[in-house]
């Protein structure tokens, strides 16, 4: 669908209907539901109290003082594994300090972490501790692909192996922190719908104050970027803000564009403005992105002078003037706000689960898998007793109000495990590894610029030039250290997401030549290091 509301700019009277469909058509007043971040705790039977003398804990200490020393001491990229031997599958061994205790860390790359408190704190009265000695973290690339169940099970594949190495006995499996997530294309204005005086009034909950981060755009408007309600460290932290500029800022989880595309929340025009946002780091740039889009598609032959103009540099134009001619030129982007709840445990151990089913043969699970037959009888809860926003006006009593049209239609999206289906999941994986690839390409070769003027000082050698000579520039210790780097940036990457060669990612066979003594490069020895450089 077109939204005729953003139709009064001249890219889309110059446009036909076929191409009118193809770059703006998106669905309207969208939401998409997922849990975006799930944490859970693996209580162990074992004794984890810091003089403990039960020798399988004392065997674990053991083994990662050992393992974490050999990984600081060692040239071997391959000394951070730690090799599950009944799953054939390694985990990164990474040092980190999570929450106090847990200072080992067992990462899956992209998916999700496990972390391990080697020793925990005696309860209160001096008898078992009650902290849980494992603490898993499913990543929202894993949660936005296999659903949150899938990924429980998966990532409890290898907890379960992780004990099962040192003989460790498992005594229960709780929910920890879950984040609900709501990504929506409905507000085409936040900053009118979220101003104070007008929140104010449709919000009915329990939170004292509303926390705003506002930013300035041009010299006499601004935009609305965070809204909060409570602590991150209380029970329930809710926070309302722009998804949007948030990935492009962060300049992490690009993938999101594709999903937003494949769902309809935006349209092709918004994801290539978005992509160039992506490009530069900077949400600002949206105006500019929007001129180059028209540069692209424009044909006015007068304003394509003055959008080349000002996009080259050879025309200044303020902010103000900027954000009026990209306005006049093409339509205004959707924007993605993301309404979110942060659970903790605390909140969620007071919840009465309904045993829609009997769990009682998955053991020491069977909370966590009600706990997701239950996750809409939550929502349901979280959206209207904790917080709520109704009509501006009404009944005096302001929680006597209907729900406003936003929050209706929140309450309304269909609550489903978030799945792709292979062909969807290879889309955005393709996708996020191609707008990372761009982006090194160019970290590349605007680092071989940077090496090029430190060593030869200002010069007008070409880009290429300069990207030769970083490479010759490397010695026999550069290719080694090269090659250490590489083995452990290797174990650093989900092996999922990189199998396979990437369009464009074939080896080119070269040579290149010396001119001023006819020397030949091969191509491998400047893979493998043998030659040499005077220089």
């Amino acid at each position: 669908m077109i939204d005729r509301n953003n139709i009064d700019n001249k890219l889309f009277s110059e446009m036909d209907l076929e191409e009118q469909e193809e770059y703006f058509s998106f669905h309207r007043d969208s939401f998409l539901h997922n849990i975006d971040t799930f944490y859970y705790s693996v209580k162990f039977k074992n004794d984890f109290r810091a003089r403990t003398k039960d020798k399988k804990v004392l065997r674990l200490r053991r083994y990662f003082d050992v393992k974490y020393r050999y990984v600081y001491d060692s040239d071997d990229p391959a000394s951070g594994d730690f090799y599950l031997k009944d799953i054939d599958k390694n985990l990164v061994l990474k040092p980190v300090t999570f929450s106090r205790f847990y200072n080992i860390c067992l990462s899956y790359p992209e998916y999700f972490d496990i972390f391990i408190a080697p020793s925990v704190p005696k309860a209160g009265d001096g008898g078992e501790s009650v902290t849980a000695e494992c603490i898993v973290q499913l990543r929202s690339y894993m949660l936005w692909q296999y659903g949150v169940r899938d990924s429980f099970e998966n990532s409890y594949r290898y907890v379960q192996s992780f004990a099962e190495f040192f003989g460790l006995e498992i005594s229960e499996v709780k929910e920890n922190r879950i984040d609900y997530c709501w990504h929506t294309n409905y507000l085409n204005n936040p900053e009118k719908f979220f101003a104070p005086e007008s929140f104010y009034k449709m919000r009915v909950d329990r939170f004292k104050n509303a926390t705003y981060v506002t930013n300035k755009v041009g010299s006499e408007d601004y935009e609305i970027d965070y809204v909060a309600l409570g602590k991150r460290s209380d029970k329930v932290f809710i926070r309302i803000y722009l998804k949007s500029r948030e990935v492009i800022e962060q300049n992490y989880k690009p993938w999101f564009f594709q999903i937003w595309e494949m769902n309809g929340l935006i349209n092709k025009y918004d994801k290539y403005v978005y992509e160039k946002c992506y490009e530069k780091k900077n949400w600002f740039y949206r105006f500019y992105a929007r001129l180059e889009f028209y540069r692209e598609h424009g044909r006015n032959p007068e304003k394509l002078v003055k959008v080349s103009r000002v996009l080259d540099g050879t025309e200044h134009i303020n902010e103000d003037d900027l954000i009026k001619l990209a306005d006049e030129l093409t339509p205004k982007i959707n924007l993605i706000v993301n309404v979110e709840y942060q659970t903790m445990r605390r909140h969620s151990k007071s919840y009465e689960l309904i045993p829609f089913k009997d769990y009682s043969q998955f053991g020491e699970c069977a909370r966590v898998y009600q706990y997701f037959d239950n996750r809409k009888i939550i929502i349901d809860y979280l959206t209207d007793k904790v917080f709520r926003m109704v009509e501006k006006t009404g009944n005096e009593k302001k929680s006597r109000r209907p729900l406003c049209r936003f929050w209706d239609a929140l309450r309304r999206t269909r609550c489903i495990d978030m799945r792709m289906t292979p062909e969807e999941a290879r889309l955005v994986r393709n996708y996020n590894r191609k707008l990372n690839i761009d982006a090194m390409k160019k970290r590349v070769l605007c680092s071989a610029v940077t090496l090029g003027i430190y060593t030869r000082g200002l010069n007008e050698d070409s880009p290429l030039q300069d990207a030769y000579e970083a490479l010759l520039k490397m010695n026999d210790n550069d290719i080694y250290n090269a090659r250490l780097y590489k083995s452990k940036r290797l174990r650093q990457f989900n092996p999922e997401e990189l199998s396979g060669v990437f369009e464009g990612g074939d080896l080119h066979r070269f040579r290149l030549l010396d001119e001023d003594t006819g020397e030949l490069f091969d191509y491998e020895d400047l893979r493998n290091g043998d030659f040499n450089n005077d220089d």
